[in-house]
């Protein structure tokens, strides 16, 4: 994995797909709108099959009480997923400006990286084994 520090001089691993999301970023022929929100866009479907990974990860370590509320967890998700992307495209599309439209990618992005983290800790905690 990747490593950097933080401001408080501690160390921290960077996700690869968000090492890949920053190299893509700080290239120099992607210092442009359309540039990055192609690195965007790439990130954001490497971290969708983040999420679907995850999920059938954990569904298959769950008991089958739990499963049933996972289920209706992540078919809220999906429904938060689809009304946070239509409220970002409303109000992103109306900005006016090329840098807004960046933002607006990243936001996208978000949404699956941060669902895909929390499956990914869920999944971590299932399967913790202390011995």
């Amino acid at each position: 994995m990747y490593s950097a520090a933080s401001n408080a001089q501690t160390d921290y691993e960077i996700h690869p797909i968000d090492a890949e999301r920053l190299e893509c970023r700080n290239a120099k022929e992607n210092q442009n709108a359309d540039n990055s929100i192609r690195c965007e866009y790439a990130a954001r479907i490497a971290w969708e099959k983040e999420v679907e990974k995850y999920s059938s990860l954990l569904i298959n370590v769950l008991k089958p009480a739990d499963k049933k509320v996972f289920k209706a967890a992540q078919k809220s998700w999906i429904a938060f997923r689809y009304n946070e992307m239509e409220f970002a495209n409303s109000l992103y599309k109306n900005m006016g400006s090329e840098a807004w439209l960046v933002v607006h990618a990243v936001r996208l992005t978000n949404i699956f990286r941060t669902r895909a983290l929390e499956l990914q800790e869920y999944h971590d905690m299932a399967t913790f084994d202390p011995e």
